[in-house]
């Protein structure tokens, strides 16, 4: 029965199946038990309660499935229970897995600038994406540290454990993309560390387009970079104060020590922090500099002024202009760490940026840039093709060319 179910689903997705074939799918539909309902997300219930009442006699009448059809066969195999909260029948476990496919692209919407506004709906449930050799494979955990010397590691080849010392601070790669500084005596098994001269030791871990990584300070803070980022900062901090440097995006939990503040420097900008959670997106193709608080305070400073922000805020940082402080969207921000692309009326070019760093593609238009805005929540782990499908559906031309994605209308 689960592999009958699951070719019939297979043929409404791409759009061949038949009344007949249809019909017998929809029979289905209505015999999922009544305690099964509750793992499915709105749009599907309400599919599933109009089956049990009669109201979809024609298969017509359904959701467009063309835009989901690429990502969901890519995404998720249909007889994968990754739905399942309690012991269920077999059957019952192919039908979740799709509509844990579907609820995720339902969770990404387009539209035209037209005032239509829909509420986005969020997929909650993981997916683990099938990828094939010939698709561009989304981003990693790589990255690179420089030591003070000018030598470089890179990390993701690097072996599990203790990489070098600096001083008596021990640098330990933890595996699964985290790099982690730590303050202590330096053992007498460590090779012999040469006289500092009074200089601070400064490291950097730069990440390239398609790569992510966490680093743990040796205060104990956190910092995770995105793709195509840096963070410059000492080996150990000293002094009365922690100060670091960076570009592109990072998002800071800082560890609390009120004796020595936390600065962050960006360009001309500094963010300082006492103890806080928030996101720095710096990158120079967007126009602005954003920095949004998540938890705690902080204090930007930029252009000759300054500014406090609160939990929710958002400071914008314009090249050479006054700064703003207004209301902020801290989930939006912090998507990415999260694993997700999320937006919120977002125009195309936000939204290919962020695909193009992840995916490690250059984008060019061909024409004007389609006028479109973007609302809605994707994981980052989806091969390209899904997502490329989806943006063809909002009726964006798309074409790859080797490492160059071309965009028209």
């Amino acid at each position: 029965m689960d592999e009958r179910i699951n070719i019939l689903f297979d043929r409404y997705l791409r759009g061949a199946c038949s009344e007949a074939e249809w019909q017998e799918l929809l029979a289905f539909i209505k015999d999922i038990p009544d305690q099964d309902t509750e793992t499915l997300d709105q749009p599907l219930r309400e599919l599933w309660e109009k089956a049990r009442s009669g109201e979809l006699p024609s298969k017509s009448h359904l959701i467009d499935t063309d835009k989901m059809y690429a990502v969901v066969t890519a995404a998720v195999p249909l007889s994968s229970p990754t739905l399942a909260r309690r012991p269920r029948t077999r059957t019952s476990l192919g039908w979740a897995a799709a509509i844990t496919g579907i609820a995720l692209l339902l969770g990404f919407l387009y539209w035209r600038n037209s005032g239509r506004q829909p509420e986005p709906i969020v997929a909650t449930p993981v997916i683990r994406p099938v990828l094939t050799p010939d698709q561009v494979r989304p981003g990693s955990s790589k990255a690179m540290l420089t030591l003070a010397d000018g030598t470089q590691v890179p990390l993701d080849s690097a072996g599990l454990g203790t990489i070098t010392w600096q001083g008596n601070t021990k640098i330990v790669n933890q595996g699964n993309g985290t790099l982690s500084y730590k303050t202590g005596a330096t053992p007498e098994s460590a090779p012999e560390q040469p006289a500092a001269g009074g200089k601070i030791a400064y490291n950097t871990v730069s990440t390239a387009r398609a790569n992510q990584y966490e680093l743990i300070l040796a205060d104990g803070s956190k910092v995770w970079l995105n793709a195509s980022s840096s963070l410059r900062f000492p080996a150990a901090f000293t002094g009365s104060d922690r100060t670091v440097e960076m570009t592109g995006e990072a998002y800071f939990e800082i560890a609390k020590d009120p004796a020595r503040p936390f600065h962050v420097r960006v360009g001309a900008s500094d963010i300082e922090v006492l103890g806080t959670q928030f996101n720095i997106n710096a990158y120079p193709d967007e126009t602005v500099l954003r920095t949004s608080l998540v938890e705690g305070a902080v204090k930007v400073s930029a252009s000759g002024k300054s500014g406090l922000l609160a939990p929710g805020q958002e400071a914008s940082i314009p090249p050479g202009g006054p700064f703003s402080i207004g209301p902020g969207n801290v989930a939006l921000a912090a998507a990415w760490k999260n694993g997700y692309f999320q937006f919120d009326k977002a125009p195309l070019p936000v939204v290919m940026r962020q695909i193009g760093r992840w995916y490690d593609l250059d984008i060019e238009y061909a024409g004007p840039v389609p006028d479109r805005l973007f609302k809605g929540k994707l994981q980052r782990s989806l091969p390209l093709s899904g997502i490329l499908h989806l943006l063809q559906q909002g009726g964006i031309r798309v074409a790859l060319e080797g490492k160059t994605l071309r965009v028209s209308r």
